[in-house]
């Protein structure tokens, strides 16, 4: 091979590299060519692979180390060249169909899509050939192509699929690995949201049958340990031949340790007097009698005031004094920065609320609250998954939302998607101007005007055009708001321009007729404000007037806040465990702090429903 022929960003790079780059991803060294299992990677680093490369006579295994090499290093453009290279390798037939080569070249593909955030063709080429394929040609191609396959099906939502892929990974792994991938397959289990199990349970395998079995059991008693344990010597009992059944997930086997070491004495440091506070109260105190009236054992909890300025670290310490052994609280934000200045707690403390200022949290202490972090993380993803990446922001004026309009500019661009142009709106509204502005319809009609000036007929017809460019809008608005927003784009003709909204759209409203104008907006949503058929949600409203959807976020605030009294525990010492809440799926951070992952849901003729990821028919979840 020419020098010439070598890509000449490549032949810039390799001197560079190879004066400074150390090895990376060393393996054991393999034999011959001929003989080696080429799933595996040569032992050398990065500079040795693109010497290789670079002196190969369209060597494709030389190719495809030095692609890996490169990937492994986080040199994706280096690696998109290479397979740029390989690709044109295939197209000239020179490689053999579903050969070693060709596998590991289609998980090089796959890896780089995925990177690129496309994922969706990520999983179309890795279903290029079905599971026997893979498996007859090697079994490390075989584990690398489930690995790389379960790491795609998360990124799309595909939970059950990538349980799927696990349980046939579990048959690949020695021994010492088996706990490992049964923690994972719980992990996934435990972010699977309601309802969603029952269309797998047609499955012909025994192990994710008892899977699903033993996640709907542990689901039906959300906030009873005690119950749980009972129901998982049952499913041993009934499905004793079930790999977990001898050694369950970490989470579960020391569900009676987190049980026996649960606080009994809490103190709820809450602004009583404020709108907020009371909320979070009623949520807090509904979960706690519902849980008496069901015979659960329940702590004692004592109430402090903290709605005084100033109070709030008196209270604690008083608190703290008089025996309890878990606090909960303070919901004031500048209370929490202050609990954060503390080197360690006395004791546990989850404060309902979160710092914005990077601080470390001290040992003890735990962030929980309703953080628009977590609502933009799963608007942003669920955009990205439709497959869009060209949007435009509409939010309010004012300094209050400006960090709501940074954080999704942030976390957009993140995932390689632009923001093409933002406007905001004052209080009064002045929609119909924004829109038309940020979505040219007035340079369209202004170069009707010019044509017009220059045309001699009066009969010509005409209709303006929106920008071609944008494929969604981010929007953050209130109901009242949205249905003006929605009609005024359908005048500007961008009725198809799909709306990611914030959770604000939506006030818990279940008239329809009220919300019809909403139809097709999408948004993050608790799901205690779309569950219709919750025996605990009907017991607070009948207990306190139904409220709007911020008093309900709040009450789900406090509802979550009492269930994590015993789940604490669990979720700073078992990381894999997942807790299904009335505001998401909680799982605590290495920062101390909970997150929320929330099911998306959209106006469907005025109400609001949970959505379903639909991946286009070619793709094949589980091809066997």
């Amino acid at each position: 091979m020419r020098q010439s022929d070598f890509p000449l960003r490549l032949r810039l790079l390799v001197p560079a590299l190879l004066s400074f780059i150390l090895a990376a991803c060393a393996t054991e060294t393999l034999p011959p060519t001929e003989q080696r299992d080429t799933s595996s990677a040569r032992e050398g680093g990065l500079s040795d692979y693109l010497e290789d490369a670079q002196d190969a006579e369209d060597d494709a295994d030389l190719l495809l180390d030095a692609a890996e090499a490169a990937l492994a290093d986080g040199n994706t453009d280096i690696a998109g060249e290479l397979a740029a290279r390989l690709t044109r390798q295939i197209r000239d037939s020179q490689w053999q169909d579903a050969s070693p080569d060709h596998l590991r070249y289609l998980l090089l593909q796959a890896a780089l899509q995925q990177a690129e955030g496309q994922y969706r063709d990520a999983l179309r080429t890795l279903n290029t050939f079905p599971a026997p394929r893979w498996q007859a040609s090697s079994e490390a191609l075989y584990q690398r192509w489930l690995e790389q396959r379960i790491a795609t099906l998360l990124d799309t939502g595909q939970r059950l699929a990538a349980v799927h892929d696990h349980i046939e990974l579990g048959e690949l792994l020695p021994a010492d690995l088996q706990q490992a991938n049964r923690n994972r397959i719980w992990d996934i289990l435990g972010s699977t949201p309601d309802g969603t199990t029952s269309r797998a349970r047609s499955v012909d395998s025994y192990e994710m049958r008892g899977w699903l079995e033993l996640l709907d059991m542990i689901r039906s008693r959300p906030d009873n340990i005690e119950d749980q344990i009972s129901i998982i010597e049952q499913w041993r009992n009934r499905w004793n031949r079930h790999s977990a059944a001898d050694a369950l997930p970490d989470a579960l086997a020391h569900l009676l340790d987190v049980w026996e070491s649960r606080p009994t004495r809490l103190a709820l440091l809450l602004p009583v007097q404020q709108a907020a506070g009371d909320a979070v109260i009623q949520g807090f105190m509904s979960a706690y009698y519902h849980a008496l009236a069901r015979e659960q054992d329940v702590p004692t909890v004592r109430i402090y005031d903290t709605s005084s300025p100033g109070t709030t670290q008196a209270l604690y310490r008083q608190a703290v004094e008089d025996g309890a052994e878990l606090v909960i609280g303070p919901l004031d934000k500048e209370a929490v920065r202050d609990l954060q200045n503390r080197r360690t707690m006395p004791v546990p403390t989850l404060a309902l609320n979160y710092t914005d200022n990077g601080q470390i949290n001290p040992d003890g202490l735990y962030q929980f609250g309703l953080a628009p972090e977590d609502d933009i993380r799963q608007l942003t993803r669920a955009a990205r998954l439709e497959g869009h990446r060209l949007a435009a922001s509409l939010t309010p004026g004012g300094e209050e939302y400006r960090r709501i309009r940074e954080l999704f500019g942030q976390q957009w661009r993140e995932l390689d998607g632009q923001v093409l142009a933002e406007r905001s709106f004052p209080d009064g509204g002045g929609y119909p101007d924004l829109l038309r502005d940020m979505l040219a319809v007035d340079q369209s009609e202004a170069r009707f005007d010019r044509l017009a000036a220059m045309l001699p007929r009066e009969d010509i017809a005409f209709i303006p055009r929106r920008r071609q460019d944008i494929d969604m809008l981010f929007l953050l608005a209130s109901p009242a708001q949205g249905r003006q927003v929605a009609p005024t784009l359908d005048f500007f003709y961008a009725g198809d321009v799909p709306v990611f909204a914030m959770p604000s759209i939506h006030d818990g409203s279940t008239e329809a007729s009220r919300n019809r104008d909403l139809d097709g907006i999408r948004f993050p949503e608790l799901p205690w404000l779309l569950d219709q058929e919750s025996e605990l949600k009907d017991q607070v409203n009948e207990t306190w007037p139904t409220s709007s959807g911020a008093v309900q976020r709040l009450r789900a605030l406090g509802v979550d806040s009492f269930r994590l009294y015993t789940r604490l525990g669990q979720l700073i010492n078992y990381p894999d465990t997942r807790m299904q809440g009335a505001t998401g799926t909680l799982a605590l951070t290495g920062s101390g702090a909970i997150q929320r992952e929330m099911p998306m849901a959209q106006f469907v003729n005025g109400r609001a429903r949970i959505m379903r990821l639909d991946l286009p028919e070619d793709i094949d979840l589980m091809p066997r």
